[in-house]
């Protein structure tokens, strides 16, 4: 049995959208319109939208932990989610759907401001 001509252009679309989004990943890092900012002397750390993001698919809880122990004794990390991210049309990074068309996948830590009181 061989390949539908339907088969091989599913099979092309598919690998142009992994292609696509490998290069995403990388120009995320490296290139001239970065996700977020490097966090200085925290590799592979950076701050995007106030929030500490790590580019890839890690896990939460030991991302949260790690984010926390970078923070200033006022912030702390509530949790961490997975998103993915993407350019939009105005060169922005955005959030989208892990399907989208270059779309990168981001490990967050929800960064937040303690409490007066807790920081006595």
């Amino acid at each position: 049995m061989t390949d539908s001509p339907l088969d091989a252009y599913v099979s092309q679309l598919a690998a142009t959208l992994a292609r696509s989004n490998v290069t995403a990943l990388v120009l995320a890092v490296n290139g001239n319109n970065q996700l977020g900012a490097p966090l200085l002397n925290h590799p592979g750390i950076r701050n995007w939208n106030g929030n500490l993001t790590r580019v890839g698919h890690h896990d939460k809880n030991a991302f949260a932990l790690e984010a926390d122990a970078v923070l200033p004794a006022y912030m702390y990390a509530d949790r961490a989610h997975h998103w993915h991210a993407h350019l939009n049309d105005q060169g922005a990074w955005v959030r989208c759907q892990a399907d989208a068309d270059g779309a990168v996948p981001i490990t967050i830590a929800i960064t937040q401001t303690r409490d007066q009181e807790d920081q006595s």
